[in-house]
């Protein structure tokens, strides 16, 4: 046998070998970064549609579905309340007026609100300021549990009248009671993941800014009120201000009336 011809041709199979494997090496990290590029992160994706926003809350947590009773009001809860004329509407709403109106000052800020609440209606230390209408002179407030806003739900909501001196003069309330833990707590989606979704189902313009983010409850089915933890976004484009929200389990977007 010829030892120099076959050291030769092992050398030259040993080269060709390592040459494959080079290639293959190279593909495959070639093919990772055009994975990465492929697949960018919720921020590089809001970062290119020129979407801006601040102190998103951070990671993911654990919320519980829950459940709850519209309360029924009773006399016993009207006697209650001080310096007011109120009464009960079908058994689940407080329609009252104030004997003096209650002085704010000309700004209304969200702290001097909630304390006038506080005192004077109803366990209205649970409510928090949703919303101010200039025109019809309401503020707005949710109930809340566990300090989240129970979100656009008419049975757990709070609209306090204002004279035209930004006088409290009186309001009507109802109330969601027996909250309970419907199912064991469940790990959320991210605020930057809830976000991303709404941009991809075309919810949230390019060059949107988004204001507030805070996560809360909501229901679509409020007869049966039980309430999906919910991820509410404000956002501004075009000299416009738009509230949207995304079920924070699955993703969903909930098309509610900003108005209310």
């Amino acid at each position: 046998m010829d030892w120099s011809k076959t050291k030769t041709m092992f050398i030259v199979v040993f080269l060709i070998l390592d040459i494959f494997l080079a290639i293959v090496f190279g593909y495959k990290h070639t093919k990772n970064q055009y994975a990465i590029f492929d697949n960018p992160t919720e921020e590089q994706s809001l970062k290119e549609a020129g979407i801006s926003y601040n102190n998103l809350p951070k990671g993911r947590s654990k919320r519980p579905y829950i459940s709850a009773s519209q309360k029924q009001f009773t006399d016993k809860d009207i006697k209650k309340l001080k310096n007011q004329q109120a009464s009960i509407v079908n058994k689940t709403m407080i329609s009252s007026t104030f004997d003096k109106p209650i002085k704010l000052g000309k700004s209304l800020k969200e702290g001097q609100l909630e304390a006038v609440v506080e005192e004077n209606v109803l366990n209205g230390n649970q409510y928090k300021y949703w919303s101010y209408n200039k025109t019809l002179n309401q503020v707005i407030f949710y109930q809340t549990y566990e300090n989240k806003r129970i979100f656009q739900n008419s049975s757990a909501q709070l609209i306090v009248y204002l004279n035209d001196k930004n006088e409290m003069i009186g309001y009507d309330q109802t109330y969601l009671t027996k909250i309970t833990k419907y199912k064991e707590a469940e790990e959320t989606l991210s605020a930057i993941k809830a976000l991303e979704t709404l941009y991809k189902k075309g919810m949230i313009k390019p060059n949107s800014k988004v204001v507030d983010t805070d996560l809360g409850y909501y229901t679509r089915v409020p007869k049966l009120q039980v309430l999906v933890p919910t991820w509410h976004f404000v956002v501004q484009h075009g000299g416009k201000t738009e509230h949207l929200f995304v079920n924070a389990f699955e993703g969903q977007v909930n098309k509610i009336d900003n108005n209310e």
